[in-house]
C-alpha cells in the first residue's frame, strides 16, 4: 500500500513565521527533541461562526531566545501581521496494484480487475457488437431494483422508459447456478410448464427479444450513473443471468485500521469493507446525499497545484462549504443524461417539493457540518509547531469508462462511499471490445486557511528572554480532491474450449476403416499447477493475443466446455512428428455431428471415419472450435495402427510419447554452476523488535520483513518485472552474451 504525500504547491515555503520560529532548531537540537527559537508559554482558544463555517481564534504567547533584537522583532511584525496562508497538506494511503500472478481462481477472482465470460449466449454476444453499450442492461440498476420497494424513477430505468413494460417482472440479478438442478451449459433453468418461462424471467433475454425497440431516453440516462445505495459484495455475486461482464474492485483506501496492542504499539488490522466518512454521514442523515454525489460531476471545480510525492501535479478540487452555500431550493433530481440509483428508503429533500422542508434539513446539515469541522481544525501547536497532516476522509469514487484509444468517456459511474461498497460490475459492454477504466478516489481534506494578526511585544519576567503575543486565526478550507488511483484495461472474449475426449474404433470384419469418436467435455478446467500459454498454431495468434487481454496473463488459466460449438478439426500425419508444428498444413477434416435435438441444438459429440492402410502408423491431433470459430489448444498426439490377421482386423492406439516432442530452445550445459546467496545483512531478522511489537506469530507474519535496517538497499525490493538485478554472462571464445534477470521474493505462510 503506497503512501501519497500531498502538499499545496503555493504553500511550500510560504510561511516565514513558521520558518523563523520553529523550522530552525538551535545547535545540538534533534528531530524529536529540538530546541526551537521560540517556545509556547500559553494559548487561549475560542471559536467564532463565520457564515457556514467556524473559525478557530487562538491567542498565543511565545517566548523567544535572546537573539531577537528590537529591530528584528519590528521587522517580524511588519512583514507577517495579516499574512494569510492556505494549505491542505495530508497523506493518503493508496492501495497497491494486484501484482501476484497466482491470485486467479475461476470461481472467485481476487485480482483488482478482470473480465468474466459467464454464460454462452451467442445471440446476445452478436447483438452487443452492433448496438450502443449504453442500451444494454445495467447491473447496478438491477441491484437497486432488487431492493424491496422501488422509487418511481427506478421503474422508468428498469423498463427502459416504458418501451419494454414486461421487464418489470423479470430479474436482472440471479444467484449462481445451484448444483443438482436443471442445468444447460452452466445456466440455471427453473422447472416450468411454460415454454417461455426462461425468457420472461431473464432480463437479458427479454431485453434481447425486444431489442428493436427505441431506447433513446435509456441510452442518454446511462451516460452518468449515480450509485447512491449500499451496493455491496452480496449484490456483486448475483451474476446468474449475466452472459459476461467486467468486474473492477473499488480500492479501499481505509482498509487498514489502527489497533493499540497491549505493549502500546499500533497494529493495523485489515477491514473487508469501506466505511463512510463523517461528511457522507452528514449529507445522508440530512437527506442531501444526492447533492454530494452529484457534486462529483456538477461542482464548481478548479485545478489546484499540489506536490504529490515530490512531483508537481494538477488535481481537480472543489470546496465543501461553497457546495453547501450553493444549495438552493428547487430543480430536478437528474438531467436527461443522468441515472440516479437509490432504494425507496433513501429520501431526498427534493422529493418533498416543500421550501420549508428543504431549509429545515439544510439547517440540520449546517449543524452537523459545524460539529464535524470543529473536531478537525488544527491549533497553532498542531499546524505550526508540530506540522501535523490535515485530516482527510474518503468520500467516494468516480469511474470513467472509455473505449481503448478514445479519450472521450463512454460512461461515468459515481459511487458514494457507503458501507460495503467494494466491487463494480459493468454489464454495459460489447463482446470482444477493449475498455479502459480510470479509478478516481474522492477525498475530503480538512485544510487550513490561517492568518497571523496583532503581533505585539509584551513584558517578560526574565529580562534575558523576549515574549510576543499574536492572534492565530484558522478558517477551515474543506476541499474535495480527486486522486487518480488506478487504470485498468479489460476485454471479454470466450475462453478456449476443452479438447475433446478421443476414442478409436474399428469393425473386426471391415478392412481399412478407422472410426474416431470426438466427445464434448463439460465444465471448466483449471490447472493451477501447470499453467502455460497457448501454443501458436495455424491461424490462432490473434486469438492468443485477445486471450492475454482477457486473462490479463500470458498463460491460459481456464478452458471451458461452455464455449465449444461441437465442431472439431482433425489433423493427420503419416510420419512421426518432431514437433507439434509438423501438423500445420495437415488438416484432414473439419467435422460436426448431424444429430439435431428438439431444441434446435446440434449434438456436441461427433463421429468421423477415416480410411487407412494396414500395418502403417498414423499420427492424429485434434482441436475443438468455439462458436466464434476460435480454437482450443492442440490435443495430445495419438499414434494409431491397424493390421489384418486372416479374415479379421485389429486396432492398436496410444498416446505418442517417443521420441519426446520438444518445442523449445536447446539447452547448453555450463562447466560451473551459479549459486546466488544474499548476505547475512539481507536476511537478518530483528527478533527483539518482533517480540516487543507482536504478541503472536500470526500477527508478526503479516508484517514480515528481512534485512538489517541500516543497509543502504534491500534485495527484496527487486521483486517484479520492472525492477530486477541483471547478471550478464559473456563467452570469452565467441563473445556471445546471455542475461539473467534476477528477482527476489520473501515467501511466507498464507
Amino acid at each position: 500500500m503506497a503512501n501519497i504525500k500531498i502538499i499545496d504547491t503555493e504553500a511550500i515555503g510560504a510561511d516565514p513565521v513558521k520558518g523563523a520560529l520553529f523550522d530552525n532548531p538551535l545547535e545540538g537540537g534533534t528531530f524529536d527533541n529540538r530546541l526551537h527559537t521560540a517556545q509556547i508559554i500559553s494559548s487561549d482558544l475560542s471559536y467564532d461562526n463565520e457564515g457556514v463555517s467556524l473559525v478557530l481564534k487562538e491567542r498565543v504567547v511565545l517566548e523567544l531566545d535572546n537573539n531577537w533584537t528590537f529591530e528584528k522583532l519590528n521587522n517580524f511584525k511588519v512583514n507577517n501581521e495579516g499574512l494569510t496562508i492556505m494549505t491542505h497538506k495530508t497523506r493518503i494511503e493508496k492501495p497497491g496494484p494486484d501484482g501476484d500472478s497466482n491470485t486467479f481462481n475461476y470461481n472467485n477472482y481476487t485480482s483488482d480487475a478482470f473480465s468474466y465470460y459467464n454464460l454462452k449466449n451467442e445471440e446476445y454476444e452478436n447483438y452487443t457488437k452492433f448496438y450502443n453499450e449504453k442500451s444494454f442492461p445495467n447491473f447496478c440498476l438491477g441491484a437497486a431494483w432488487a431492493r424491496i420497494g422501488e422509487p418511481p424513477e427506478q421503474l422508468n430505468y428498469y423498463t427502459m422508459f416504458g418501451t419494454v413494460d414486461a421487464l418489470k417482472d423479470s430479474d436482472m440479478l440471479a444467484g449462481k447456478t445451484p448444483i443438482n438442478n436443471y442445468e444447460f451449459d452452466d445456466e440455471f433453468l427453473e422447472y416450468s410448464t411454460d415454454p417461455n418461462y426462461e425468457i420472461s424471467k431473464d432480463y437479458f433475454k427479454l431485453a434481447l427479444e425486444n431489442g428493436y425497440l427505441i431506447k433513446d431516453e435509456y441510452e442518454d440516462a446511462s451516460s452518468h450513473v449515480y450509485v447512491d445505495f449500499d451496493f455491496n459484495l452480496a449484490d456483486s455475486d448475483l451474476i446468474g443471468n449475466v452472459p459476461f461482464f467486467n468486474r473492477i474492485r473499488l480500492p479501499i483506501p481505509n482498509r487498514y485500521t489502527p489497533q493499540i496492542l497491549p505493549n502500546g504499539r499500533i497494529h493495523y488490522s485489515e477491514q473487508s469493507v469501506n466505511f463512510p466518512s463523517k461528511i457522507v454521514e452528514n449529507f445522508v442523515e440530512s437527506r442531501f446525499s444526492d447533492v454530494l454525489i452529484k457534486s462529483f460531476r456538477r461542482s464548481n471545480s478548479s485545478m489546484r497545484s499540489f506536490r504529490v510525492n515530490g512531483q508537481t501535479t494538477e488535481l481537480k478540487v472543489y470546496d465543501v462549504i461553497e457546495l453547501f452555500s450553493s444549495m438552493g431550493y428547487g430543480g430536478e433530481l437528474a438531467n436527461n443524461d443522468e441515472m440516479f440509483l437509490r432504494t425507496e428508503n433513501q429520501q431526498y429533500c427534493i422529493d418533498e417539493n416543500s421550501p420549508f422542508t428543504f431549509y429545515f434539513y439544510k439547517l440540520i446539515l449546517l449543524g452537523k457540518l459545524r460539529s464535524t469541522i470543529k473536531s478537525k481544525i488544527l491549533s497553532f501547536k498542531d499546524l505550526i509547531v508540530e506540522d501535523l497532516d490535515h485530516a482527510k476522509e474518503h468520500v467516494g469514487f468516480k469511474v470513467i469508462k472509455r473505449a481503448k484509444g478514445n479519450n472521450n468517456p463512454l460512461q461515468t459511474f459515481y459511487f458514494l462511499n457507503r458501507r460495503g461498497v467494494e466491487d463494480f460490475v459493468d454489464t454495459q459492454i460489447k463482446f470482444d471490445k477493449v475498455y479502459t477504466y480510470e479509478m478516481i478516489a474522492m477525498y475530503a481534506v480538512y485544510g487550513s486557511q490561517y492568518t497571523y494578526d496583532e503581533i505585539n511585544l509584551i513584558g517578560s519576567s526574565d529580562p534575558a528572554r523576549t515574549q510576543i503575543e499574536l492572534l492565530f486565526s484558522n478558517k477551515p478550507s474543506i476541499k474535495i480532491v480527486e486522486v487518480p488511483f488506478a487504470t485498468h484495461e479489460l476485454r471479454v472474449v470466450e475462453p478456449p474450449p476443452i479438447v475433446p475426449e478421443i476414442t478409436f474404433y474399428n469393425e473386426i470384419t471391415t478392412k481399412n476403416k478407422l472410426k474416431i469418436r470426438l466427445e464434448h467435455q463439460d465444465g471448466n478446467l483449471v490447472d493451477e499447477f501447470s499453467k502455460k500459454p497457448m501454443r501458436p498454431f495455424a491461424d490462432n495468434q490473434q486469438y492468443i493475443d485477445r486471450l492475454k487481454q482477457y486473462f490479463k496473463h500470458d498463460d491460459v488459466l481456464v478452458t471451458s466446455g461452455k464455449t465449444s460449438s461441437g465442431i472439431y478439426e482433425i489433423y493427420r500425419l503419416e510420419e512421426p512428428p518432431k514437433s507439434y508444428r509438423d501438423f500445420e498444413g495437415a488438416l484432414l477434416a473439419t467435422v460436426q455431428s448431424g444429430v439435431i435435438y428438439s431444441n434446435g441444438q446440434y449434438s456436441k459429440n461427433a463421429m468421423f471415419t477415416d480410411l487407412i492402410k494396414h500395418q502403417k502408423k498414423y499420427y492424429y491431433a485434434f482441436r475443438a472450435l468455439t462458436h466464434h470459430g476460435n480454437t482450443s489448444e492442440l490435443s495430445p498426439i495419438y499414434v494409431v495402427e491397424m493390421y489384418e490377421d486372416a479374415d479379421e482386423t485389429f486396432l492398436s492406439f496410444d498416446l505418442y510419447k517417443e521420441p519426446e516432442i520438444r518445442d523449445d530452445q536447446s539447452t547448453y550445459s555450463m562447466r560451473k554452476f551459479i549459486q546466488i546467496l544474499p548476505t547475512a545483512a539481507q536476511t537478518f531478522i530483528n527478533e527483539e523488535a518482533f517480540l516487543s511489537e507482536y504478541s503472536t506469530a500470526m500477527q508478526a507474519i503479516q508484517n514480515f520483513s528481512l534485512g538489517d535496517d541500516d543497509i543502504q538497499e534491500s534485495i527484496w525490493n527487486y521483486n517484479n518485472k520492472s525492477k530486477f538485478l541483471k547478471l550478464r554472462l559473456e563467452s570469452k571464445n565467441s563473445g556471445r552474451k546471455m542475461d539473467l534477470n534476477l528477482y527476489f521474493k520473501i515467501k511466507t505462510i498464507n
